[in-house]
């Protein structure tokens, strides 16, 4: 057996919820063959690398532009179709991406094409950049925009659908939105065949999501499903599985035995993560460091970025009995069981993770989107909060203060939590695949009658 997953970059959560359903196909099927496509990869290295890079900056610097992108803003995307002239704010982002990435490629004055490009995605990259930014003074450019974003959208269906034709998998697995969304042309034309099971990863669904072509979609609680319900997937497409995670959430320590497996102190206890990107965490850790009056073992998990690690090694040493810095994922769940509260970017993933340990999440940076409706989540079920940096200090001395506030916090956490998520989604898998085995052999059958 075979199984195909499909993922996107740039964030890991994707992945990892991938390689959690792997770990669980692989307990009841242990010859099962497995690959995970990134459909980033897909694309030329160097248009990948400027889109996820754009991605990574709408959300950091330009906020409103990115909420407008996730919320499938109506005139945002008229603008990037060319049916209305784009305003400034999206011509000034997408230039300023160019220039970083295609400094050749830069329209100043007028619009022209360059005379090479070192691939068709680049080409194909920069003439959508200038077509919207110059769309006033092309011909008929808003008819050059339609058909751009048509031709690409094509391009990427087309590779995906050979990619996946080659390896012919007996089901794909899709944990994020965009190759979900790819595969559906395939499927409606009869290309590719095979049952795809759509697994979201956050806490609310996005209208991207939804396809006639998903066979199954495994969601994080009753809400999202009754969101997809109302978008119009029918009953028997949609199944509250909870986030998958990685078999370790299933048997979790004791605080203190977390504690001592990890060298710690048994007091109050603060885990920082930022994610694979770490975003937030470095002004998280000295803004508490700061606080001479905070006197609770903090415990931060470093992301990819080297820079921030020496900065990070660097704050250990400078308060050996304070702050203890640890490899991004060593141990998360006994990270997250040795702490009284985690602290970060609100992640679907993330946050699935510490409900599991049952332990309150508290924000300090939310990049809107998703993470909104992880924070909402949170926040209505009393299981976490969103909270400015700069009221960080003055929050956890309130929560740590009052132990029948932690208390109910925790408890109402670890209600929240579904450890086996990964298993229970394994379950519908196979639901899946004895449904279409049934549904074969009659049609089989039939066709010797």
């Amino acid at each position: 057996m075979k199984c195909l997953f499909l993922t996107s970059s740039p964030g890991y959560g994707h992945t990892r919820a991938a390689e959690a359903i792997d770990a669980a196909l692989r307990c009841r099927y242990p010859d099962i063959e497995t690959q995970y496509l990134d459909i980033t990869s897909l694309i030329d290295p160097q248009v990948s690398e400027a889109i996820q890079g754009g991605y990574l900056r709408m959300t950091a610097e330009q906020p409103d532009l990115y909420q407008k992108l996730y919320d499938l803003d109506k005139n945002f995307y008229r603008q990037l179709a060319g049916k209305i002239p784009a305003d400034n704010a999206l011509i000034e982002f997408l230039a300023q991406q160019q220039q970083q990435f295609f400094p050749e490629a830069v329209e100043r004055s007028h619009f022209t094409l360059p005379v090479s490009y070192k691939s068709l995605d680049s080409a194909l990259f920069n003439t959508l950049i200038n077509s919207i930014c110059n769309r006033e003074k092309i011909p008929a450019g808003r008819l050059l925009l339609q058909g751009l974003l048509g031709l690409i959208y094509n391009i990427l269906a087309s590779r995906l659908k050979k990619f996946v034709n080659e390896y012919a998998p007996d089901f794909l697995i899709a944990t994020q939105m965009y190759p979900n969304a790819l595969l559906a042309r395939s499927i409606e034309k009869g290309a590719i065949t095979q049952p795809v099971i759509g697994v979201l990863t956050d806490y609310g669904t996005h209208g991207l999501w939804v396809r006639n072509t998903t066979s199954l979609y495994c969601v994080s609680h009753d809400e999202a499903a009754e969101s997809l319900r109302r978008k119009g997937i029918a009953e028997d497409r949609i199944c509250v599985t909870g986030i998958p995670l990685m078999p370790a959430f299933t048997n979790i320590p004791t605080q203190i035995k977390a504690q001592q497996d990890l060298g710690l102190n048994q007091q109050p206890t603060i885990l920082i993560t930022g994610g694979q990107c770490g975003i937030g965490v470095l002004d998280t850790v000295k803004r508490l460091l700061d606080d001479e009056s905070l006197n609770y073992q903090v415990l931060v998990t470093t992301s990819n970025n080297t820079a921030e690690k020496k900065v990070l090694k660097a704050l250990a040493l400078d308060y050996p009995s304070r702050f203890r810095v640890f490899g991004w994922c060593d141990d998360i769940s006994h990270l997250i069981c040795a702490a009284d509260v985690v602290i970060g970017k609100p992640g679907g993933l993330t946050v699935s993770e510490t409900l599991a340990c049952g332990r309150p999440f508290i924000a300090t940076c939310c990049l809107g989107g998703q993470e909104m409706h992880n924070v909402q989540f949170l926040r209505e079920r009393g299981a976490g909060l969103l909270v400015e940096l700069d009221q960080l200090p003055q929050t956890l001395r309130e929560i740590f203060s009052n132990a029948e506030r932690l208390g109910d916090m925790k408890r109402n956490a670890y209600r929240l939590g579904r450890p086996n998520s990964a298993r229970e989604l394994v379950v519908e898998v196979e639901r899946i695949l004895r449904k279409k085995e049934m549904a074969y052999l009659e049609e089989v059958s039939l066709g010797e009658l």
